[in-house]
């Protein structure tokens, strides 16, 4: 069971892998990946473009420097706040599709490895709106923290790289799926 959820709620079954123009690179850690609620893992399973780095594993920075120099994309640094560049200016711009490296963590360590891949040569893009959270599983530090899934399924829609929103309306609604069942199996009570 790859959603890690109870048999009786398990959503396996209807995810069905999404193709996108862009690629998604991840750049998590071991101890993130085994977290029970984590939402990069979720975002894996629901899009085919993907790949994921572990920081601090052997080589780590050197697969970072590989995704980066993928020809075929422009890569971007994502960090859901107000953007200091614009996805959708850099596609026109360049003319080809984004390698979006996204930090799926905490927000603090998120931040910091933000400062650490600061260093690169590689545009910052944000969320042009930050639309309110839907996870409802680990306190938010502030409002317009969101999770890996959410900001990144809002960047597709702002990038508008799915058509008619209709594949990210079936995603949103797994993920809804995919929260009220952890909540229930936590014992937790939407706000």
């Amino acid at each position: 069971m790859q959603c890690r959820l109870i048999v009786q709620e398990c959503i396996c079954n209807e995810i069905v892998p999404l193709w996108t123009e862009h690629r998604l690179t991840l750049l998590t850690n071991k101890r993130e990946e085994h977290i029970h609620s984590n939402t990069g893992r979720l975002l894996r399973l629901m899009l085919e473009n993907n790949s994921l780095i572990y920081i601090g594993e052997k080589g780590w920075e050197k697969k970072i420097e590989e995704e980066i120099a993928r020809s075929e994309y422009t890569p971007v640094i994502f960090f859901p706040v107000t953007p200091s560049s614009d996805g959708q200016g850099i596609v026109k711009e360049k003319g080809k599709p984004l390698n979006i490296i996204v930090l799926d963590t905490n927000w603090s360590s998120a931040r910091r490895w933000l400062y650490k891949l600061g260093s690169m040569n590689v545009n910052k893009i944000g969320l042009r709106t930050v639309p309110p959270s839907k996870y409802y599983l680990r306190k938010q530090s502030k409002i317009g923290n969101l999770c890996t899934f959410q900001s990144v399924t809002s960047l597709l829609e702002e990038l508008d790289t799915l058509s008619s929103g209709a594949p990210t309306s079936h995603m949103n609604r797994l993920f809804d799926l995919w929260v009220k069942s952890m909540a229930k199996e936590r014992g937790l009570t939407f706000p």
